[in-house]
């Protein structure tokens, strides 16, 4: 049973309450039995899954205010950050989209242990979600799966125009934003802010804001091979 509540403490818009601490020990709980199964993180011990899992899905909150958005996490894995923003701001509808078949079950085995709702798990690449759902989402999240180059022609066509594509990194980040070149602005996208924390408890994150500033031309995404292929990051 997790104790070091403490480490939510200077994050003022983190509401923390008894329901939530009991979910949170239920997810780490589920977490660690069934990695053996999935092989859903390398994390494990309590005190890191608790900061480097929850805590650091939820820096971002920080710098926007989350109430009744539409959300899409690209690559959620075993739920990081979906399930955990879904967890401290229920409002939210969210949808996690993941292609791994093993993760997929254990989400859905997830959703239904801690009784969430208006939370959806999609198994499917994104590039082709996001054709199929343009321009549904007002927040477009994903945390560690691809060069930003990758991620962001990947889900582009998903967001409301307006929306915002939250990128969480680790302090690559501004090397992959030089190698962007121009890419973000083909797609319309700008890039509003950046939130650096240089030291929280476990290293330096930079979360990424990406505005969607008017509609991302049809030629984006292109087929994923094609997208990889041409990334300036390889």
């Amino acid at each position: 049973m997790f104790n070091n509540w403490k480490i939510f403490d200077e994050y003022k818009n983190l509401k923390l309450t008894d329901a939530i601490k009991t979910q949170l020990n239920q997810y780490y709980d589920f977490l660690i039995s069934e990695n053996e199964k999935y092989n859903l993180t390398r994390i494990t011990s309590e005190n890191e899954v608790f900061e480097k899992h929850f805590l650091d899905s939820l820096l971002f909150t920080q710098e926007i205010e989350l109430e009744n958005q539409t959300i899409a996490d690209i690559g959620t894995g075993p739920g990081f950050p979906g399930v955990v923003l879904k967890i401290f701001f229920p409002n939210l509808k969210i949808t996690l989209i993941e292609s791994n078949n093993k993760k997929v079950l254990f989400l859905k085995q997830l959703i239904n242990l801690l009784n969430l709702k208006d939370i959806d798990v999609v198994d499917q690449r994104a590039e082709v979600f996001s054709i199929e759902h343009q321009e549904e989402f007002h927040l477009v999240i994903s945390r560690a799966v691809a060069y930003l180059d990758i991620i962001l022609e990947i889900g582009v066509q998903m967001l409301k125009i307006d929306g915002y594509f939250i990128l969480l990194k680790g302090p690559k980040a501004e090397e992959e934003i030089k190698n962007m070149g121009n890419k973000d602005q083909k797609m319309k996208l700008e890039l509003v802010q950046k939130q650096v924390l240089v030291d929280v408890g476990f290293g330096s994150r930079i979360n990424l804001f990406y505005q969607k500033k008017a509609k991302t031309p049809k030629e984006y995404p292109r087929k994923y091979a094609q997208i990889k292929k041409d990334s300036k990051q390889n």
